[in-house]
C-alpha cells in the first residue's frame, strides 16, 4: 500500500446515535416552528442534494428541509438553527481515542493519507482548524466536490489527487451508502471498521452484508497484513 483513504463519520470519529440525531432535528424544528417529524423527514429527503452541495451553505440546507414542512418556518430563527447544528457537528468531530496516533504512525511509514466524506457545508469549515487537518494530504468533502459516495467518480478523484492506482490505496470505512462495495468494485483493498459495543449508530444506508476484512479499532491498521 502507498496510501490510505479514510471515511470520516463512524470511522475517524464515532457516529452519532439515532437518538442524538433525532434530538438535534427536534431542537431545530422547535426553533423554526415546524413539525418535528416533518423536518426530520425533510432533512433525510434532501440528503443526496445536500451532500453534493446543491443547497450551498448550512443555512440553505436547513431552509431546504424546512420548506418541505406543512407549516411556514420562522426565517428569523434560521441563524440560531445554524449555530445549534454547527455545535452539534463540532462535537461529532471528536477524534476516536486512537485516531490521531494511528494517522501519525501511518504518515511516519511514508503513506499518503486521504479523506472521502459525505458531508454538509459545516464540516469543511470546521475542518480548517481541526486537529485532523495537518495529518491529511488530500481531504475531499462531497459538498465541495459536487460528488458523493458511492459515485465512482468521487473515489477516482481522490485517487488522482493522491497520485496512486486503486490497488495501491486502502479504503477504511464503517460501511454506509454502499461505500465499501463500490470501493471494492473499483479495485481498492477495503476494510470495514465497526467498534464493538456501539449500538444504534446513525447510518443512512448501512452495509450490514459486508463479508470482507473488519477491524474494531483504528490502531489495528498498524498491524494489518493489508498494509504490507
Amino acid at each position: 500500500m502507498k496510501a490510505v483513504l479514510f471515511d470520516l463519520f463512524g470511522t475517524l470519529v464515532d457516529n452519532a446515535t439515532v437518538a442524538q440525531v433525532e434530538g438535534l432535528h427536534h431542537t431545530i424544528a422547535d426553533i423554526l416552528g415546524v413539525p418535528r417529524t416533518e423536518f426530520a423527514d425533510g432533512w433525510r429527503a434532501t440528503f443526496h442534494d445536500r451532500s453534493r452541495g446543491v443547497h450551498g451553505s448550512i443555512a440553505d440546507s436547513i431552509r431546504a428541509a424546512a420548506e418541505l414542512c406543512s407549516a411556514r418556518y420562522d426565517e428569523s430563527a434560521l441563524g440560531g438553527a445554524v449555530e445549534i447544528r454547527t455545535e452539534f457537528v463540532r462535537g461529532w468531530l471528536t477524534p476516536r481515542p486512537d485516531a490521531i496516533e494511528t494517522l501519525m504512525q501511518l504518515r511516519m511509514r511514508g503513506l499518503k493519507i486521504g479523506l472521502l466524506s459525505n458531508c454538509t457545508a459545516d464540516v469543511p469549515i470546521l475542518w480548517q482548524t481541526h486537529e485532523f487537518a495537518p495529518l491529511f494530504d488530500e481531504p475531499l468533502f462531497s459538498c465541495e466536490e459536487g460528488l458523493r459516495k458511492p459515485m465512482p467518480e468521487f473515489y477516482d478523484r481522490a485517487l488522482r489527487r493522491l497520485g496512486f492506482a486503486a490497488a495501491e490505496c486502502l479504503y477504511v470505512a464503517d460501511g454506509d451508502n454502499g461505500e465499501l462495495a463500490q470501493a471494492k468494485v473499483l479495485g481498492m483493498p477495503v476494510v470495514m471498521i465497526r467498534p464493538a459495543g456501539l449500538l444504534n449508530d446513525y447510518r443512512v444506508f448501512p452495509e450490514e452484508d459486508w463479508d470482507g476484512p473488519r477491524i474494531e479499532r483504528l490502531g489495528e491498521l498498524l498491524h494489518s497484513e493489508l498494509l504490507l
